[in-house]
């Protein structure tokens, strides 16, 4: 269904003014956070990645603002995952997570992906223009503290 209108009505000067910080509202909205970037800090190496546009991602990106926050991260194979140490809101679906996938795994894990794995996740982020081969060279074979933080 569509309508259309021949004739433009004048619009009272206060409605335009509100829908004008309205609109100035959401684009600010729109700017912080669909570039949010992430700073992964391991090793003395640090990477980016650009943060998903879900409610878990900016609820970690809101933590982050408080200060940075440094996990334990275990490698198993496909991936380097460890305890955030708080829960964020999960919006799990299932996917497929491939090379550079930032995924919260039962509300309270981060895993950071270098191979790829089935599973019920919630996107966090990705990893900004990296390998496979990079990020296994990143966080090494073995448990490495992972500093994650924002500018």
């Amino acid at each position: 269904m569509s309508l259309s209108a021949c004739e433009k009505f004048p619009v009272p000067a206060e409605q335009e003014e509100q829908k004008q910080t309205e609109d100035e509202g959401q684009q600010d909205e729109n700017e912080n956070t669909q570039f949010m970037t992430m700073n992964i800090t391991a090793g003395g190496k640090a990477i980016t990645a650009t943060l998903a546009d879900n409610m878990a991602a900016k609820a970690l990106a809101d933590k982050l603002q408080s200060g940075p926050v440094t996990v334990e991260m275990k490698a198993n194979g496909f991936e380097h995952y460890g305890p955030l140490g708080f829960s964020l809101e999960r919006q799990d679906e299932k996917i497929s997570a491939v090379s550079g996938d930032i995924m919260l795994y039962n509300g309270d894990n981060i895993c950071i992906f270098y191979g790829s794995n089935s599973w019920a996740y919630t996107p966090l982020g990705k990893v900004d223009g990296k390998s496979a081969e990079e990020l296994k060279a990143f966080f090494g074979t073995g448990t490495v503290s992972v500093t994650f933080s924002t500018e």
